[in-house]
């Protein structure tokens, strides 16, 4: 149990912050973000500030907010703030600051600037310690990942928060403050939203395996520690992405969790609290959470909000086919009917029409929406009496019955209706059947008006002031059917309007005199005011009504006239979309057909009664008089024998109306559908209805009623003799010559749409008639036709439904037409959209090939546009504006002939190329190419080769000559490649038509279209072989003609273009073109045209070779000797095919092969053949034993060759069969090499004049050497010294080769490898000689290389002893040839003291010795006197480098009994030297010394002492540039300097060694005028202030040197300060100890009369005060 004390240690131990515990300290520092800890436990914090104050700078840069942080976190004192040493408020203040700084910095930290900035919070202050790992509790499971160092799995953080309170509560909170910031960033609220969702899923999904007490309880906890965050999330402005979150988790919640009632509501208002910019996930939240809605209700809040959004109904139709819509729906069509009866009925029911015309509900949702709307309509709504909800009934009366009749939801609307049992009988819809009531409340209100009650007394007020309104007669007027203006309609409609509301009213109107309704069956005024009432655009109430008063008429009144007149309107309101209209005209056919059955069957043919409205109906004017009428019994048939019996079809569907009509008056053979109706009417009865009808659409003025059975009637293509077009032409005609503007006047007055009805007019036109067809051709030509675009475009549109019905000669002329009016040239706006419209239809439809023959046949000729023919402007030519019109023209054409895919185009052929041979004439005038007319052209030509590929072309047809002409001369690729193709295209069809023209084409694709590198010019050129070739081929072979002779053209082109042929396709390109002529009969052709064209191009042999390796050897061995037999200039191609056509062979057969070439063919053939097996040894490729056995047994062949042959390119390539041989099987058999190394050593190779023979028996014995090794002893004495010989004998007389130079230090180097001993005494010092010539040759690269690898070799194999005394016997020799032969003399004794071990060089220290003495004489022979012959300085400063370089490797390897005493000779021996050298050797001594203390440093500290005395006597003697004493001042000063730099030891703190070297050196201050390097003197004295480091030394340093600061010399004063100043800063406060001494000093100089010392001055002073840390101004005053 643990003692009280050590709980107290414990508890100690936990607080502590380690502030003594230096190696915690430390571990906490190295703990970075950026830096290994290593590198960060190097660092301080004022360097690392300074990395992370840049990161700062460039977040501040980034946002400004980062700014803020300059007065704490990144501040000059943060660098000396301690988090151990600040009190727990400090702490927690920082804490705050740093977590703002985290928060904002969260969204950066990919960027460099940000981790910077964090790690300098990471190494000040441990902000380590507030990152998660420092919360054991909540984030104990992301330790293993930090000890890994690897990033947590996401699914293990969602699993923790979902099973830890405190981690998901941290998260959350974290989050909340970070936007409440306004610090979010998408990574952040990404990571979050993700998380939170996930885990409450988790945490819910668990919940539901638990008792439902607990379930509920535990989901009662979520609720409360997720609704707070939901709420501020929620409501939070600027945070779309946090909203976004929230929504996801109140999705969860509405899927996973019950909530109650209150709880929906809350959380739906706090969705729609802030969801402006995101709507629609709030849609989404909204239709989740209104599943659990049980009472169908909305918040306030929610509701209101619903209903503000624009585009509500787009965004629930976009989220139907995801989520379930129908709730919500549902919801706000009931929240809108309760609030009908305030303000904005209008708009709610309006909304509620929408809502439910978008089809969002299943059909039980819909019939709950539907039982208060008809209860409202009723008034049966507890919420009001009917009296009081009028306006509102009637509006929703509407509604339903609209909503019944739509196409979307109309069936949904019915079926909903006869399951809630509201049938038809039932009083709610007797109510809405019954013509009889009120039908104002049918009437849907306007938006912008609100509806109010209205008792009767106000209701009769206004009816009286209407009616006071109407005048009491008309102003002649006997019909309001007239295209005249009426002064009585508007007021009678107002009048009627307001009293179709009241059947009292209605009663009083009409009684009015004005009407005239006594006189209703005679004159057509009382029921053209029903009939324009019914046909126009009014609301379906007033419609009704009018229907309804006529009715009523006639139900009253007996007939005393025909009526027919009332029969055309009829059918317009048996067709009309409101199914009250049709229920109402329904009914008057009833009546009439009862009154027309009441009246007394006629006699006979002909008018019982007068007919009403004949002659008056559209006015006194020409339209009353062209109406047609009807006898009595084709009215009466119509009526009781046609429309009665189909009423209730008519009734129940618009569209049964037109089908009827059409069946009934289309012949049988024409009908839709067979009906029994029109059985029984004859063409005669048929063609007076057609007729009839027709006239009434063309001179009525309601363009309604035109619209309506315009479509209709247009579709009863003939009846008998009379056609409907031919009826209604003039209605066309009518309406294009009124113009757009008054039709779109009309249109607009009935609300009617004008391009609807100017379609349906253009529908008159039919292809059969000629009349309309030429009405359209004549209107759209029409060139003044400026201000009718709805009209053109109409027409167009026409012309181009019934192109393909029209015969082929009414689409030439037409064609013609629309092609004059595409190519008009105004460019007025107005005639611009006509143009278009043309340019459109003619693109759009099949145009037939004699109508684009036309076309072509009317485009003019180019060539005949006035070019003058002089060459000197052909160039400078430009089209004219005729000229440019006519090419725009031929370029419409040809599109229009390229984009026609019909097959039958074969007669254009001839026209086209017509055309093609205009355009080559016109580029020829004018100097213009046209390429795109020429594309066009030749594209069109080849499609229809291509269709036409069975047809028997006409020679005279086609044009090559012209193709070859393009293909030749034209600028443009694509023109070329394009004849190309066509050419091709025609080789395919008729070759014979091309073969004259193929040599030309072949010579251009050689030239030209080969050398492009793009894959549609290879696929060209493929298809140009593929197709012409093999015909060309078999061409000539019919006609027996030599072959050769025509294939040789076609070979030279290919072989031309060889070169611009892409390196990729080549060989495909010519293996294609050998498989075509025959690689047996041409092949050997090809190649030697290739060698011929192309003699030094080295990639033909590559080529040559690639080639014949792709075919068999069979064709190899078949083209091999006829190439070889052929005079050709380059005897190289036959050795390398050759080569190729015996590679394949094996070794034996193909020596055995040479062998009987060599016996039996001339000597060039054996010279090709030897040069074959030359390349076949050099090759390398594995043999086997039969084959090295045949090469070994070809020696004496080859020999014989060398004794016999006096041909030395013969003899040459024998012994390089030689060497390979012997290279490659040497060994194999020694014998016969060295009987054929007798040969290759005699007169004929070796001692031959011959430069190529000598050179190759050279290389030749090279290798011998390699394989033969001490045997080849014997041939030293007959070889080694004439080779020496000869190549001294050629550098002498300057004449000696690169190769020869080589080859013979390459037989040397193989003998100093093999035979090292061999060149000793003589030899080697002429090999020796040699070489120092060879260096003084000049020459350069290879022969340089090739002669320093022989005198490494002389280092490395010769015996040392024997070396170094060849080296001193040559030395003289070697200083004569000059300075590159004696470094290379030089490099020899380094590689040969680099070679031997310390003792070898030991016991010859002595010989060495006096090598270097003579290398250290080297200044004193060339400059004792200077001669012309002399050095240059720079020649001996190389020269003496590389026998510095070779001392130091001799220092390097002695110790220091041997070398010091040979140091101590060299230095006596240069200083007692006479006069004349005393000065050359010492230069040459000092400038070793200056390497060699600089090489050694420290070790050789104490030789300084040998060199003293000389250099104190040297430093003392008068500088003079004559004898070289400046240099050897400048190189005595350096070795001091280097003795200083580099003593460790102490040993100029010694008084005997300091004070001489001292005194000396402060008197070249004194000097300074005189001194050729001060800067020198000063660094020495610099550095011996440093090695003294003596306060005794210093201060005699310091005495001296101030006492130079009074010379009266200029730079003596400068040279002093300067001095000071290296002082001061190389020794810092060490010397200025003695600034007392110097402040009077340094008072002077500041007011030196030279500038220069005055500046230098201030900068020591500036120096003094940046070490002192204070201003040096009080003490110099």
């Amino acid at each position: 149990m643990a003692t009280s004390l050590a709980r107290q240690l414990a508890q100690i131990r936990a607080h502590s912050t380690n502030a003594l515990d230096l190696k915690a300290q430390k571990k906490a520092h190295t703990k970075s973000l950026l830096f290994d800890a290593s590198h960060a436990a190097t660092q301080d914090f004022n360097s690392l500030f300074q990395i992370c104050y840049e990161g700062w700078q460039e977040l501040c840069g980034l946002d400004e907010r980062f700014s803020s942080f300059s007065v704490n976190l990144f501040s000059e004192q943060s660098k000396q703030e301690d988090r151990t040493e600040m009190t727990a408020t400090q702490n927690s203040d920082l804490d705050r600051v740093l977590e703002d700084f985290m928060g904002l910095v969260g969204g950066r930290l990919l960027l460099k600037p940000a981790l910077k900035a964090v790690e300098w919070l990471v190494r000040r202050f441990s902000v380590l310690a507030i990152l998660p790992e420092h919360r054991p509790v909540a984030f104990k499971f992301l330790q293993p990942y930090i000890q890994s160092s690897t990033s947590p799995p996401r699914h293990a953080i969602v699993h923790t928060a979902a099973h830890n309170q405190e981690l998901f509560s941290l998260l959350n909170t974290h989050t909340m403050r970070v936007c409440r910031r306004g610090q979010q960033y998408p990574a952040l609220l990404s990571f979050w939203s993700s998380t939170a969702s996930e885990a409450l899923s988790i945490m819910l999904d668990q919940s539901r395996f638990s008792r439902l007490e607990l379930q509920k309880q535990n989901q009662e906890d979520l609720l409360r520690r997720i609704m707070p965050i939901l709420a501020e999330g929620l409501a939070m402005p600027y945070a779309p992405d946090l909203r976004i979150g929230c929504y996801m988790i109140v999705i969860i919640l509405g899927s996973k969790s019950n909530l109650s009632e209150e709880l929906l509501a809350t959380l739906m208002d706090m969705v729609v609290q802030r969801w402006d910019d995101v709507n629609h996930a709030g849609l989404i939240c909204l239709a989740v959470l209104s599943r659990q809605n049980q009472t169908f209700k909305l918040p306030k809040k929610t509701f209101e909000a619903l209903i503000a959004l624009e585009n509500l109904t787009d965004d629930l139709v976009l989220l139907k086919s995801n989520y379930q819509v129908e709730k919500v729906v549902l919801c706000l069509i009931l929240g809108s009917l309760k609030r009908l009866g305030k303000a904005g009925d209008a708009n709610r029911i309006r909304f509620v029409r929408v809502l439910l015309e978008a089809d969002l509900m299943q059909l039980s949702f819909v019939a709950a929406a539907l039982a208060p709307m008809l209860r409202l309509s009723e008034g049966t709504s507890p919420h009001g009496r009917p009296e009081d909800g009028f306006n509102t009934q009637s509006a929703l009366a509407d509604l339903i019955l609209c909503l019944s009749e739509s196409q979307a939801v109309g069936s949904v609307i019915r079926v909903a209706l006869e399951n809630m049992d509201y049938g038809k009988e039932q009083s709610g819809f007797k109510t809405l059947q019954s013509v009889n009531v009120s039908e104002n409340e049918l009437k849907p209100p306007k938006a912008d008006i609100e509806m109010h009650d209205a008792d009767d007394s106000s209701t009769t007020t206004h009816f009286e002031t209407l009616v006071s309104r109407i005048p009491a007669q008309t102003a002649f007027e006997m019909s309001l059917l007239t295209n005249s203006h009426s002064y009585v309609f508007g007021s009678l409609l107002d009048a009627f309007e307001a009293a179709s509301r009241s059947q009292k009213h209605m009663d009083e109107f009409l009684k009015l005199s004005v009407l005239r309704r006594s006189l209703a069956l005679t004159e057509p005024f009382y029921v053209s005011f029903f009939i324009r009432i019914w046909c126009g655009h009014y609301p379906i109430s007033v419609r009704v009504s009018a229907i309804t008063t006529t009715t009523n008429l006639f139900g009253t009144e007996a007939l005393t006239g025909d009526v027919q007149v009332l029969v055309p309107y009829i059918l317009y309101a048996l067709a009309d979309p409101s199914p009250l209209v049709r229920r109402a005209a329904a009914k008057l056919v009833l009546i009439l057909a009862s009154s027309y059955s009441n009246v007394p069957a006629p006699s006979g043919n002909g008018f019982k009664l007068p007919v009403l409205g004949k002659g008056q109906i559209y006015g006194q004017g020409r339209e009353s008089q062209e109406v047609v009428w009807l006898p009595w019994q084709a009215v009466v048939r119509l009526i009781q024998d046609w429309l009665v019996p189909h009423l209730e079809e008519f009734r129940l569907d618009a569209d049964q109306l037109g089908r009827s009509i059409i069946n009934g008056l289309n012949s049988s053979a024409e009908r839709v559908e067979v009906q029994h109706e029109s059985q029984g009417y004859s063409k005669s009865l048929r063609s007076l209805i057609l007729a009839c009808l027709c006239s009434h659409v063309v001179n009525t003025p309601i363009y309604a009623f035109k619209e309506r059975l315009l479509p209709i009637l247009t579709r009863v293509s003939k009846t008998g003799q009379v056609a409907s077009v031919t009826l209604l032409t003039p209605m066309l005609a009518a309406t294009i010559s009124q113009g757009q503007e008054h039709l779109g006047r009309c249109c607009e007055k009935e609300h009617v749409d004008a391009s609807q009805y100017v379609d349906r007019v253009m529908e008159i036109a039919k292809p059969s008639d000629n009349e309309s067809i030429n009405l359209l051709q004549s209107f759209v030509s029409k060139s003044n036709m400026t201000d009718d675009p709805l009209l053109l475009v109409a027409a167009f549109h026409r012309l181009h439904h019934v192109w393909t019905s029209l015969r082929p000669e009414v689409q030439v002329a037409l064609g013609g037409s629309i092609l004059g009016v595409a190519m008009s040239g105004n460019t007025s706006p107005e005639i611009s959209v006509k143009q278009r419209e043309a340019i459109g239809t003619l693109r759009a439809v099949t145009l037939s090939t004699d109508t684009l023959q036309s076309f072509i046949h009317d485009c003019p000729n180019l060539s005949e546009t006035g070019f003058k023919t002089d060459v000197n402007r052909q160039r400078t030519a430009s089209p004219s504006r005729t000229s440019g019109d006519n090419i725009r023209k031929i370029g419409f054409v040809l599109e229009l002939v390229e984009s026609s895919a019909a097959a039958n185009n074969f007669p254009l052929l001839s026209s086209l190329f017509k055309v093609l041979a205009d355009l080559q004439t016109y580029k020829q005038l004018s100097g213009i190419e046209l390429h795109y007319l020429e594309l066009l052209t030749m594209n069109s030509l080849r499609g229809i080769l291509e269709r036409s590929a069975n047809l028997q072309i006409e020679r005279n047809n086609i044009r090559v000559d012209v193709l070859v002409g393009f293909i030749r001369h034209s600028s443009d690729p694509q023109v070329q490649q394009t004849a190309l193709l066509l050419v091709s295209v025609l080789a395919g069809i008729a070759p014979e038509l091309i073969l004259h023209d193929v040599m030309p084409i072949f010579t251009f694709m050689g030239s030209d279209i080969m050398k492009r590198t793009d894959d549609y010019s290879a696929y060209v050129v493929k298809q140009t072989m593929d197709s012409v070739i093999p015909r060309m081929m078999i061409s000539l072979r019919k006609r027996h003609r030599d072959t050769m002779v025509g294939v040789s053209e076609l070979l030279l082109s290919f072989a031309a273009a060889f070169e611009h042929i892409p390196r990729e396709r080549r060989l495909t390109l010519f293996q294609s073109l050998m498989e075509m002529v025959g690689v047996d009969e041409f092949l050997f052709a090809l190649l030697v045209l290739l060698h011929n064209k192309l003699p030094d191009n080295k990639r033909v042999l590559q080529f040559s070779i690639d080639l014949l390796n792709c075919y068999e050897v069979e064709t190899q061995l078949l083209v091999g000797p006829i190439i070889l037999h052929t005079e050709m200039s380059i005897n190289r191609l036959s050795q390398d095919l050759l080569a190729v056509v015996l590679g394949g062979l094996p070794m034996g057969d193909f020596v055995s092969t040479l062998q009987n070439i060599l016996d039996h063919a001339d000597n060039e053939t054996c010279f090709d053949a030897l040069g074959v097996f030359e390349l076949r040894l050099r090759d390398g490729k594995p043999t086997s034993a039969a084959g090295y056995e045949a090469c070994l047994g070809f020696l004496p062949q080859l020999t014989s060759i060398l004794e016999v042959s006096k041909d030395a390119p013969n003899r040459r390539l024998a012994l390089m069969c030689i060497n390979h041989i012997a290279e490659r099987f040497g060994k194999k058999n020694v014998d016969s090499l060295i009987q054929a190394t007798k040969t290759v050593v005699g007169a004929q190779c070796l001692g031959t004049t011959s430069e190529e023979v000598h050179v190759s028996s050279l290389l030749c014995l090279s290798t011998i050497v390699d394989i033969l090794q001490d045997e080849f002893i014997p041939f030293v004495p007959r070889t080694l010294p004439r080779t020496l010989s000869n190549l001294n004998k050629k550098l002498e007389e300057g004449n000696c080769s690169k190769r020869l130079h080589n080859a013979n230090f390459s037989f040397v180097g193989a003998l100093l490898l093999h035979c090292p001993w061999v060149a000793a005494g003589p030899d080697l010092d002429q090999l020796l000689k040699v070489s120092h010539g060879s260096a003084n040759a000049g020459l350069d690269g290879e022969c340089v290389f090739e002669r320093r690898s022989t005198l490494e070799l002389i280092a490395k194999r010769i015996e040392p002893k024997e070396c170094c005394a060849s080296l001193e016997r040559t030395w003289a020799n070697a200083m004569a040839e000059g300075p590159q032969a004696l470094k290379e003399q030089l490099l020899i004794l380094q590689n040969l003291l680099g070679r031997l071990s310390k003792s070898a060089i030991g016991r010859q220290s002595e010989d060495f010795a006096r090598l270097f003495l003579k290398a250290f004489d080297l200044r004193r022979i060339q400059f004792v006197p200077r001669t012309e012959d002399s050095y240059a300085d720079d020649e001996v400063e190389e020269v003496e480098a590389a026998a510095n370089a070779a001392a130091i490797i001799l220092v390097t390897k002695i110790n220091d009994t041997i070398f010091r005493p040979i140091f101590t000779r060299l230095v006596e021996w240069a200083a007692s030297s006479s006069d004349e050298a005393k000065v050359p050797r010492q230069i040459t001594i000092f400038n070793f010394c200056v390497q060699f203390f600089d090489h050694f440093k420290s070790i050789v500290t104490n030789y300084a002492g040998l060199i003293l005395d000389d250099a104190t006597e040297i430093l003392k003697r008068p500088i003079s540039v004559a004898d070289g004493s400046r240099l050897l001042w400048v190189k005595v000063v350096q070795t001091l300097q280097h003795c200083f730099k580099h003593d460790q030891d102490g040993f100029w703190q010694s008084p005997t060694h300091f004070g001489p070297v001292s005194q000396v050196l402060l008197d070249q201050l004194g000097h300074a005028p005189e001194a050729p390097m001060a800067g020198e003197v000063i660094t020495s004295i610099t550095e011996l202030a440093v090695a003294a480091d003596s306060s005794t030394h210093h201060k005699t340093l310091n005495t001296a040197i101030l006492s130079y600061t009074r010379s009266d010399s200029n730079a003596i004063r400068l040279s002093a300060v300067q001095c000071q100043r290296s002082l001061t800063t190389r020794l810092g406060e060490e010397w200025l100890a003695l600034l007392p001494e110097m402040l009077p000093f340094i008072s002077e100089l500041q007011e030196d009369d030279d500038e220069i010392i005055e500046q230098e001055t201030l900068s020591w002073i500036k120096n003094i005060e940046d070490i002192l840390g204070e201003s040096l101004i009080p003490m110099l005053q």
